[in-house]
């Protein structure tokens, strides 16, 4: 019986696909072996895993424990207590601030709005920076000079001057703030870093091969390229939660913001109540939002130098050698 050469090349492709397939999850479980030998990023991530509990038991407690005409973060009251802020207690963990709403709940709620500012931020300046990059480094020419004269513009923006000057004019929300401050990013200093690894990769061995294959420009960016700068995005998405975050809080600070609930919001209300009451709880509606502000983004910058030291081959040849 004469075997059928459409059989043969699907099987061909599909066994094709699955050995591509394995190797990537090799290569994935080689990155998390190289991740947990390094310290400061497992407790990075441990830091971040402990906010995402936060975020996640906030509802959880809202609904079933806490009552919200107590420990509702923009409502809540506590009118047992006679004066506010308050210390930190058995009701109150964190105290209660100068409007006497409860902190840990507000730090809690506050995660919230941080993952989302960080991880919108995030993808916003990932999806920018790699398409700009990669089409200027892949492409070259007329694409290459327009691409990178536009990200020579945004590199001389500074984001957060950027932000206050927009939010003298109208007042932000967060996702406005995610959406420009990646806008920023994306085309500024991060596009021109994609665009030397593309070109870095363009001049291997498998894409010229690609291209004696037969492969077009097309397959050959989205099928060689692309996947190739994934390791690079991942460290700016993470590089990119942490200006964000920190920009953000700023902002709130200096009331440029929606009234929404923020870290940075709650060290604003703390800072413009401070000298208004004299019970001793005035720190403990300072502390917390500061010291978690520091943590969520130390948490992942940690794990961008982590990250950055397993995917950049510089830095890892160099803990080989030592």
């Amino acid at each position: 019986m004469t075997p059928n050469p459409k059989n043969e090349v699907s099987s061909s492709s599909w066994s094709l696909f699955l050995n591509l397939n394995k190797a990537r999850l090799t290569q994935l479980n080689k990155n998390w072996m190289r991740f947990r030998a390094h310290p400061t990023g497992m407790i990075g991530l441990g830091l971040i895993f402990f906010f995402l509990l936060m975020l996640v038991i906030h509802p959880v407690l809202m609904n079933t424990i806490w009552r919200p005409s107590i420990y509702d973060p923009y409502i809540g009251f506590d009118q047992v207590l006679k004066m506010h802020p308050t210390l930190p207690s058995l009701k109150h963990p964190l105290g209660t601030d100068g409007m006497g709403h409860d902190i840990l709940s507000q730090l809690m709620y506050g995660a919230r709005m941080s993952f989302s500012v960080g991880i919108t931020s995030a993808i916003t300046a990932v999806l920018i920076s790699t398409l700009v990059g990669g089409v200027a480094g892949f492409s070259g020419g007329i694409a290459d000079v327009i691409l990178m004269g536009i990200s020579d513009v945004f590199i001389l923006l500074p984001a957060l001057i950027v932000l206050l000057l927009l939010g003298t004019l109208v007042r932000l929300s967060w996702w406005s703030i995610s959406i420009i401050f990646g806008i920023l990013m994306g085309l500024g200093s991060q596009s021109i870093v994609v665009k030397a690894q593309t070109l870095a990769m363009k001049s291997k061995v498998y894409i010229e091969a690609a291209r004696i294959a037969g492969g077009s420009d097309f397959h050959i960016f989205f099928n060689h390229i692309l996947p190739g700068l994934i390791p690079l995005a991942i460290v700016h998405a993470v590089m990119t939660v942490v200006g964000a975050v920190l920009t953000e809080s700023l902002l709130s600070f200096f009331s440029r913001t929606h009234d929404y609930m923020t870290w940075g919001s709650m060290i604003w209300v703390g800072h413009r109540t401070f000298r208004w009451f004299n019970y001793g709880g005035q720190w403990s509606s300072l502390i917390p939002p500061a010291m978690s502000i520091m943590l969520f983004c130390s948490a992942f910058y940690l794990v961008g130098r982590s990250s950055d030291k397993i995917f950049n081959p510089r830095l890892r040849e160099k803990e080989i050698v030592n």
